[in-house]
């Protein structure tokens, strides 16, 4: 089994700002618990510490979780920025913030804020915890902004926590959130965060949203309401025009139509009607951005994807959903463990990027590897440092040859 000790050379410019916000021992608990999740193939206590070599009793990692003194949130946010820092092109000053939520069934019946709900995945009903994700989007990457665990109110009573709903949660992120006046900031989200809180908090932010109409909410032109959805149906087949748009991936043909009005209690708002090419269904995209074109608002929106992507990232190959720890703290700290992992193989694919040519600076949208590849690569990385220290301290000349030629394969 591969196991680490130290943080490799590589990622130590990707740690060094974050040391200052944890005391020593802190610090060593967790730079050992994130480099743990780049390479294991499972996130729960027990299987990390066996990843770290001369560390200390799992218990010890598990008391990191909840006692120790440090601002998670912040530490999150230190690693965006920096992230952003590197990846900053002058030509271009679009960035996203990307809100979204996602579930994770628990069948513990003594861990915190673990409450009935309705598993969007399975159709069924459970227990488990509700989380609220944000990221940025910026030239093709993905970076984590935080995790926000929702809480019920009789459980929020119990831990002593302030109740936020969803909405709530995702208007406090806007809120907090502080970025650099260099960038033209879009917030994307889908139906359910379409909300006087969220867009109230966007306002206030001065930045622009696009998310989705619920195809029953009221949507008045002059003096005329109409329903979203049976509107834009006939909108769309008597002046809808065809055009290409290019997503995250790939280009497609959509159906697009826009009109300005109001909508609910969100006042003047343009709402694009679009219809992907093979497709029955059309949604209703809302932007209070009442100049840009319907065809950019349809391009930006797409990149609402990306979020799903990393939700899907992180359970499959981080482990999100695999804590198995009884308090909120650490149940919270965990989340942010996972996003600083996944920003860790971001620096790791940026590196890797940057190795293969002048041009990194100059695209305007990067292709990072897979997480499951950026997860190979690192292994690799950890692996020849091993062998380096191998051969640089052994006296068996044998060895040494052996160790080098498998070095350099």
């Amino acid at each position: 089994m591969l196991t680490i000790d130290r943080i490799p050379k590589k990622v130590k410019v990707f740690f060094r700002p974050l040391q200052k916000h944890f005391t020593e021992p802190a610090w060593e608990h967790f730079w050992a618990l994130v480099m743990a999740i780049t390479i294991s193939h499972g996130t729960t206590i027990e299987r990390l510490v066996k990843t770290l070599r001369g560390s200390t009793h799992r218990t010890n990692h598990g008391e990191f979780l909840w006692r120790s003194i440090w601002d998670e949130s912040w530490v999150i946010r230190e690693m965006a920025l920096d992230t952003l820092k590197r990846l900053y092109s002058k030509k271009e000053r679009c960035l996203f913030f990307v809100i979204d939520d996602t579930q994770t069934l628990k069948r513990a019946k003594k861990m915190a804020a673990v409450g009935k709900l309705h598993h969007h995945a399975t159709g069924k009903y459970g227990k488990g915890h509700t989380i609220v994700k944000v990221c940025l989007y910026y030239r093709g990457v993905t970076i984590p902004w935080g995790s926000w665990l929702y809480v019920k109110k009789e459980h929020a009573a119990k831990l002593k926590i302030p109740f936020r709903k969803l909405t709530e949660l995702a208007a406090e992120a806007i809120c907090n959130a502080s970025l650099p006046d260099k960038f033209k900031v879009t917030v994307l989200f889908d139906a359910f965060y379409l909300c006087p809180a969220v867009v109230k908090a966007c306002q206030s932010q001065k930045w622009h949203y696009i998310g989705v109409g619920k195809s029953n909410r009221w949507f008045k032109v002059g003096s005329v309401k109409r329903k979203l959805g049976k509107y834009g149906k006939n909108v769309l087949r008597n002046s809808g025009r065809w055009c290409n748009i290019t997503g995250l991936r790939k280009t497609k043909a959509y159906l697009l139509a826009e009109r300005v009005g109001c909508l609910g209690k969100l006042g003047t708002v343009k709402v694009v009607f679009s219809r992907r090419k093979g497709e029955a269904k059309h949604i209703a995209l809302v932007t209070d951005d009442l100049r840009a074109s319907m065809k950019t608002i349809v391009a930006e929106y797409l990149k609402r994807w990306s979020i799903e992507l990393l939700i899907k990232d992180e359970k499959q190959h981080l482990g999100l959903a695999d804590y198995r720890v009884l308090r909120y703290q650490a149940v919270v700290r965990h989340l942010h463990l996972v996003d600083a992992a996944y920003a860790c193989l971001t620096h790791v694919g940026l590196q890797a990027q940057r190795a293969q040519g002048p041009n990194h600076n100059t695209k305007k949208v990067l292709r990072l590897e897979p997480i499951s590849q950026l997860k190979d690569r690192m292994r690799r990385i950890i692996w020849q440092e091993a062998v380096k220290d191998v051969v640089k301290h052994s006296h068996e000349k044998p060895v040494i040859r052996r160790l080098e030629k498998l070095l350099a394969a």
